[in-house]
């Protein structure tokens, strides 16, 4: 049976952390690169539309000017990176999240003059610098014209793998990894520790495909996209909806 990405994507960060140890180097980096090779990564870039044809929900031919990081040795190295925990939150308000085959990502940085290499998951402990092995195209530069689509309303959000949502609250992530998923003042998988927000605030579920929030009878309510919703009464919540909470706590849902 096949894996997920979420699985080879946590088994990549799992060996990456192993191998960065090396406490009897048991952990061979070409293995990693194999595993790495069949996922997915998001890359962070500058998309830019002017050339692009929209085909319903997709775009094609997008360019894409990903980020570059440089190393102690002002080597330029793309990040890419396996899931989206591993993305620093500031990301998003500077650039889009794509994703792409590794594959796709690696022959990108090989192919562009003004890389040196990819590192995955800079800014955490799975990280791993893969540095280029043959030369590159003299005419190629960090802007490239991607013919495989990607999906225009996700364009300018994070990617998540599919049947997963997450939560931006107060710059800090937080992924609904089960149902029911509770937010609320005390022991809750979000705790907001406020006496205006009630012990257990909202509820969020996941039912056939579908996420949906009620609220538990707070005391001061809930607003999505700026409805007050009826106590105990469940309401489908779609990528990009604005949760508030007694007024006064805001956060935004990002589902894929």
């Amino acid at each position: 049976m096949a894996r997920s990405n979420a699985d080879l994507a946590h088994e990549i960060e799992e060996l990456i952390k192993k191998y960065n140890k090396k406490p009897e180097k048991k952990i061979k980096k070409r293995d990693i690169i194999e595993l790495f090779q069949q996922c997915e990564v998001i890359v962070a870039a500058k998309v830019d539309y002017s050339d692009c044809q929209i085909m319903g929900e997709f775009i094609e031919n997008a360019s894409l000017k990903p980020d570059v990081v440089k190393d102690g040795k002002r080597t330029r190295l793309m990040p890419v990176f396996t899931t989206f925990e591993q993305i620093p939150v500031e990301y998003m308000d500077n650039f889009s999240l794509i994703r792409m085959s590794a594959s796709a990502a690696y022959t990108y940085m090989n192919d562009c003059e003004e890389l040196n290499g990819l590192v995955i998951n800079p800014f955490t402990e799975a990280n791993l610098e893969l540095r280029k092995k043959r030369m590159t195209n003299p005419n190629s530069d960090a802007t490239r014209n991607f013919g495989n689509t990607i999906q225009s309303k996700r364009a300018e959000k994070p990617v998540v793998n599919q049947g997963e949502a997450l939560i931006i609250y107060n710059n800090q992530k937080f992924v609904i990894n089960k149902s029911p998923f509770v937010i609320g003042r005390e022991n809750a998988d979000i705790t907001i520790p406020e006496t205006y927000i009630s012990k257990i605030h909202v509820i969020i579920s996941y039912k056939d495909g579908k996420y949906r929030i009620a609220d538990y009878d707070s005391t001061n309510g809930t607003k999505v996209n700026g409805t007050k919703l009826r106590p105990k009464v469940y309401y489908e919540i779609r990528d990009g909806y604005e949760i508030e909470l007694s007024e006064k706590e805001k956060m935004i849902v990002y589902i894929n």
